[in-house]
């Protein structure tokens, strides 16, 4: 056991965690982390130095023993009013900090074992998607308000390409080229993994925008904004379950909302997944959203290991086999 290890306070790494992330490697062997992921390590270690100044004592990698690591997630969640999936991720990011100041001789106890990431539970999250009726419905919309126009066009683009938002918003004319099937291919490098990927378009309504019509640039929460009030006018307003932000406790709760009301950016690569989920291969699908394990793509539709649906596909492909007689 090592007995010079060094003690170091977390915000203290983290400066120099941050400054050095160009030189990273990450997931998939990429040199830099993103500029979205060192955007959020900045903002954990606000969040670090805020906890600071509430228990008025330096936080050392050293000293994160079970009673402190559960005493900084209960500040999270009941003093600074973090929905669990959002805790759950600073709690992640904790870990990953601790794991990265382990490798530079910096004692960090026993962090790295007690230290755990966490979200609510499947059977408590509402996912709410666009279905193909409803986005025939925000095609349909004839919008005088030119912002509105816009957002509608980046809708129709998430709707057909299931990407991120921070990788859809970012997407340039100079991306796409043609198809031999009279479609186009958009090539994209998505931000949060590195990957390459190539999307392909071939539905008329994405076409005419990416040939003649590309959207103007917008930012995310721009975008959210503008969204709801598209769905809005195309009368998604059933009335659903889900998370919404209550603006005085600063913290989402569970309720019955118009539906508009609780659709964002986020919503379009998960309505890509669940519509295409069954009718595309899913390891196509896969491909294009960006989605490693599987696991983690069934949990992100909200369908978790449905067994069903396999023996499904395998009985309707036999099916389709013995039909054309090539067994």
């Amino acid at each position: 056991m090592q007995t010079n290890l060094k003690k170091v306070r977390i915000v203290d790494f983290m400066k120099d965690f941050i400054e050095s992330a160009q030189y990273k490697i990450v997931k998939g062997g990429q040199l830099g982390l993103s500029e979205k992921s060192k955007a959020n390590y900045k903002n954990f270690q606000k969040i670090i130095s805020r906890y600071e100044t509430h228990t008025k004592a330096h936080l050392h990698f050293h000293a994160l023993n079970a009673t402190v690591i559960e005493q900084f997630k209960r500040w999270l969640l009941e003093e600074q009013n973090y929905s669990l999936n959002h805790a759950g991720r600073l709690m992640g990011f904790l870990k990953t900090v601790s794991k990265a100041a382990a490798n530079y001789e910096i004692d960090t106890g026993n962090a790295i074992h007690l230290i755990a990431g966490f979200s609510r539970p499947q059977q408590d999250q509402f996912i709410n998607t666009i279905s193909f009726e409803e986005y025939e419905r925000i095609v349909a919309l004839k919008l005088r308000s030119e912002r509105l126009r816009n957002a509608q066009k980046w809708i129709i683009l998430g709707f057909w390409l299931g990407q991120r938002v921070s990788d859809l918003l970012r997407i340039e004319p100079t991306w796409v080229r043609p198809a031999k099937n009279g479609g186009v291919y958009i090539d994209i490098v998505q931000q949060k993994t590195k990957k390459r990927v190539t999307i392909g378009v071939i539905d008329p309504a994405p076409l005419k925008i990416l040939r003649e019509d590309f959207p103007r640039k917008i930012g995310d929460r721009c975008f959210n904004r503008y969204m709801k009030e598209v769905c809005r006018e195309a009368g998604i307003d059933q009335l659903v379950k889900g998370y919404k932000l209550n603006t005085e406790t600063k913290r989402k709760e569970l309720g019955t909302h118009p539906k508009y009301e609780l659709l964002s950016s986020h919503d379009l690569r998960r309505s890509f997944a669940t519509n295409f989920f069954g009718k595309i291969e899913t390891p196509v699908i896969m491909q294009m959203t960006g989605h490693s394990r599987e696991s983690t793509f069934l949990n992100y539709i909200g369908i978790g290991e449905n067994k069903d649906i396999y023996a499904n596909s395998f009985m309707e492909g036999l099916l389709s086999i013995k039909a054309s007689k090539t067994y």
